[in-house]
Formats: structure tokens, sequence, C-alpha cells
């Protein structure tokens, strides 16, 4: 097997990434059967959901997108897994460019694109009333990110290729922001997909707080799973 090495996402990636994140949670109870209802019928449909959404947020500088990468048999880099990391708060502020600087731009002008690409090649395999299900769901919960948890870095999306689960690829993913919420002194925050509560304490998360279908009038209700998982510095133990 060739080695599995982790690294920084690049644009061009994105549909690859698309299409593992696709895959990874097609029998997911979520990202499958609540949000994707007709993807056995449109099964490339799918990889749209994941594609507008990676394009937009690839141009927000609080985030941290990862790949990680095997060699295929023509040795090309293989995408097996990726993560994306967000950091919260003030921190997450550091990050972000100059208020003038154009690459501001970046952001809202694929914002504005995708949502061209989605009224001229809809994603026929979702339920168009779910579609946007996750982002209406975190103005009910997203609180618990406050006080002594204000400052995270939160594990937005973690996914293996199913070829190469069991393989450790999903671990070296987490400990990167673990340790780099380890040596900037913060929390590190997960959502857990549903089932996966043992992996994530198996990676480290050791304090199980809130759930991300919690709060009134959260469209997730209902929803089996999304336990939110956090992991402390050393220092605050």
């Amino acid at each position: 097997m060739s080695e599995i090495t982790v690294r920084d996402a690049r644009y061009s990636e994105l549909p690859e990434i698309a299409n593992v994140m696709s895959k990874a949670f097609w029998n997911d109870n979520l990202f499958g059967d609540h949000i994707h209802p007709h993807r056995d019928q449109y099964p490339e449909d799918v990889d749209l959901y994941w594609l507008r959404r990676a394009r937009v947020n690839f141009w927000d500088y609080r985030f941290k997108v990862l790949v990680a990468v095997s060699k295929n048999d023509a040795g090309r880099d293989m995408i097996v897994g990726a993560a994306q990391w967000s950091r919260l708060g003030e921190g997450g502020k550091k990050l972000e460019c100059w208020s003038l600087d154009p690459r501001n731009l970046l952001m809202p002008m694929s914002a504005a694109a995708m949502k061209v690409h989605a009224m001229i090649w809809p994603n026929r395999a979702c339920d168009p009333v779910l579609e946007d299900v996750i982002e209406r769901s975190y103005p009910c919960f997203k609180g618990i990110w406050s006080g002594d948890r204000a400052e995270s870095w939160y594990l937005e999306t973690l996914t293996i290729r199913p070829d190469y689960q069991g393989r450790s690829v999903g671990r070296r993913l987490v400990q990167w922001g673990l340790d780099q919420a380890e040596e900037e002194g913060v929390v590190a925050s997960v959502i857990s997909s549903w089932k996966m509560d043992g992996f994530y304490t198996r990676c480290g998360f050791d304090e199980q707080y809130g759930n991300a279908t919690q709060g009134e009038g959260n469209p997730l209700a209902g929803i089996d799973g999304a336990n939110m998982y956090w992991r402390w510095p050393k220092a605050s133990k």
C-alpha cells in the first residue's frame, strides 16, 4: 500500500473531495437518507451538494482544508480522505484578510456563482426543502461555542474513502486539529455523525456536551446522532 500523506487541499481537487464525501456519507442517516432521498436515482447529483459548499468555503480563511493522499497505479495523488477544520472565536478573526484585501471578494463571488450553478444544474438527489437544513440548524445551537468554549478549532467535516476506512486515515486528519488546538491552548470540538461517537472518543475527544439537534425550532430535531464532543488543552485540565 502506498504511503499516505496529509497536506493542504488544492482548489482543483475540490471535485474529487466532493466525490469522496458523497461516497463516504452515502448511507448516513442525515446526509444520505434525510437530505438525499433520491440519491439512488441521481447518484452523481449528490456530488453537487458537497462541491458547491466546498467551492464557497475554500475562500473562508478561517478554514483549513486538508487532504490525505495516496498514490494510484499511475503514480498520481489520489485523495483518500479530507477534513475541514474551522477556527472559531477571536483566533479565527485573526486569520481573515485585512478589510480592504481584494481576496475578500472571492468568497461572496463564489457564493453567487454557486447559486447560478444550482439553478442550471439542480441537485435532483436531494429533497429541495432540506438541502439547506444544515445551514438553517446552526443558529439554534451555535451558542454552545461561548464562554470557555468560544475559542475552538472545530472539525466541520471528516470524510474517508470507504475502501480506506480502518487504516487510521481519519485519525491523522483529526490529529492535525487536536495538535493545533493544544498548541494554541484552546478547545477542539466536533459534531459526531450517526454511530461515530466511539471513533471520536478514541481519537481523544474526552467530553460529550451538547447536541446539534438541540435548540428551539431546530430543523434537525429528531435526527439520531449529532452529539458534540470536546478536547480540552492539557493546561486547562
